[in-house]
């Protein structure tokens, strides 16, 4: 007999524990479920800023040289070619460079020129350009076309015999 009471007692306790737990989740629920949902509140729609133009991209300018731009280039271009040392010379060319969206930026040389046609030498770069010119000790070419990327440093670089 002792055996059954122990038996209804655990039985009996864990029904209450069970009574408990289901108690307390359908409490939760009712507290969940009894708090009103907040009504949308309507905004009013924002008015919309009027939109800036748009500025033009900046583009590759491609253009005649300016005279001082080309001065500047030509002057380096002889100082190079009439350097005393390769000190002198690479201190110019380093310069020179600096007028340059980079070293590798391309140079055109046009050989032949007529009826509105033109065949250019092979393309080089600037920095190979201005060591030749080191080189050799010649300055046979000036500027005739100037390409500059958006920062105005020089993009592309046409020259031609003088």
């Amino acid at each position: 007999m002792l055996i059954q009471m122990n038996k209804s007692i655990k039985s009996l306790a864990l029904f209450m524990v069970l009574v408990l737990v289901l108690a307390s989740c359908k409490s939760k629920k009712a507290l969940v479920d009894a708090q009103p949902e907040p009504e949308p509140m309507e905004e009013p729609a924002p008015t919309p800023e009027p939109e800036p133009e748009p500025e033009p991209e900046p583009r590759d300018v491609r253009s005649a040289p300016e005279a001082t731009l080309d001065t500047r280039l030509n002057n380096y271009f002889a100082a190079i070619a009439s350097a005393s040392s390769n000190d002198v010379a690479n201190r110019n060319i380093r310069e020179a460079l600096g007028l340059f969206s980079n070293g590798t930026a391309p140079v055109l040389i046009i050989i032949y020129a007529a009826n509105g046609t033109e065949d250019y030498d092979e393309p080089t770069d600037i920095t190979k350009y201005l060591n030749y010119i080191k080189d050799t000790g010649n300055n046979v070419h000036r500027v005739k076309e100037v390409v500059r990327d958006p920062s105005g440093k020089i993009k592309e670089l046409v020259l031609v015999k003088k």
